[in-house]
């Protein structure tokens, strides 16, 4: 019997790990992207941290023109670069985007069904995870000998990953076997064509890749925008250190009308209290004692957010995870105060919260033959 999700609110459920060894306890972890489109339990764990839904609202925008993406004679579909710093919630604002999409379109069905007959229904909508769902970029940028591959053999393995991601939703309905031997641009214009004829609108999701060279990564990208045919939408991660500025990242794309940017920046003290306040905890709790205002739990959570300085939003949810591990164990109720928090972090140098934040590691520094890392 698997833990109930609210008995650990901080932790998430990889979609599908329920049901992948019936009998079996699968408990949730204390890091991954929450996928609220596979996984509903998801949907009421996205916390708004560093203006996410500003950048959701942006997102929404796009759905508005969805007749855009699949209109004969536009010939052109979307390619969102959503950039920040690593660890700061990009994979699951991709998620989320994709969560808003399907609701939007759910709603567009719902529509048809009260207006005249023949009204056109909206296209049905697919997703494809070129490297899962932790969105992690050495899935299609390390090569067979565990070097890093070459920027053409990247292009191949997403266009292969997306033909895979078709053949299940399109078995025997054109899709040509040869496929996956045509060019990339030529792959994503067949592939545009087949989605016209099945009336059907493809999210691909395209991982943070290390590049070492701003040169390398631009023409990438400029890439994923010709990739962004009718009725394809490219969503592609982009992290960055603090040497450049997202708009950096995308400023060779920018004067595209197809190119939508989404980015993160760092965690402010607001964040951490937005954290521990979201509605799958409900703290601070305004039943402990001693009786104290909201206002003061407020300050006092303000005051442990400056004195730990988590370094992202992954660093927050490890440690809310542990905390609420250890009072469940104890059989203690799950209420993460600011208490909890300081006994948690506190008396830690600068060494050992970087050791914390390593826990997970992001994408693995490899030799490139573009040259030494700049930063991305």
């Amino acid at each position: 019997m698997n833990v109930p999700i609210q008995d650990n609110p901080y932790g998430v459920y990889v979609p599908g790990s329920r049901q992948s060894l019936p009998g079996f306890a699968v408990p949730p972890r204390d890091d991954h992207p929450l996928v609220p489109w596979e996984d509903e339990s998801h949907a009421g764990q996205w916390v708004d941290v560093d203006h996410a839904r500003e950048q959701l609202e942006l997102f929404e925008q796009c759905l508005i023109r969805l007749a855009d993406l699949v209109t004969p004679g536009v010939d052109q579909g979307r390619l969102v670069v959503v950039t920040g710093p690593v660890g700061m919630g990009k994979t699951t604002l991709i998620h989320q985007c994709i969560y808003r999409a399907g609701q939007y379109i759910a709603r567009m069905n719902e529509m048809v069904r009260t207006a005249p007959p023949g009204t056109r229904r909206p296209p049905r909508h697919i997703v494809a995870m070129t490297a899962g769902y932790g969105n992690d970029g050495r899935a299609i940028s390390i090569d067979e000998n565990g070097d890093f591959a070459s920027t053409p053999t990247i292009n191949a393995t997403i266009r292969d990953k997306v033909v895979a991601t078709l053949r299940t939703q399109f078995a025997g309905a054109g899709l040509d076997p040869a496929l996956s031997q045509e060019s990339p641009l030529k792959a994503f214009n067949a592939i545009s064509a087949l989605l016209a004829q099945q009336d059907a609108l493809l999210f691909a999701v395209v991982p943070h890749i290390d590049w070492k060279d701003v040169g390398v990564r631009t023409r990438f990208l400029k890439t994923c925008l010709s990739h962004a045919q009718s009725r394809i939408v490219l969503l592609v991660e982009v992290s960055h250190g603090t040497t450049e500025t997202a708009n950096e990242v995308v400023a060779e794309l920018l004067p595209s009308a197809a190119v939508t940017h989404l980015a993160l920046g760092s965690l402010r003290p607001e964040d951490t209290l937005k954290f521990s306040q979201s509605a799958r905890s409900g703290h601070p709790d305004p039943d402990s004692a001693p009786p104290r205002t909201a206002q003061s739990l407020r300050d006092e959570l303000l005051r442990a957010h400056e004195q730990w300085q988590p370094a992202d939003v992954r660093e927050l949810r490890r440690v809310f995870h542990a905390v609420a591990e250890g009072q469940r164990h104890a059989g203690r109720p799950v209420r993460i105060t600011a208490d909890e928090l300081t006994r948690h972090t506190s008396g830690r140098s600068g060494a050992d919260r970087e050791a914390l934040r390593r826990i997970t590691p992001g994408p693995t520094a490899l030799p490139h033959p573009s040259g030494p890392s700049t930063g991305s």
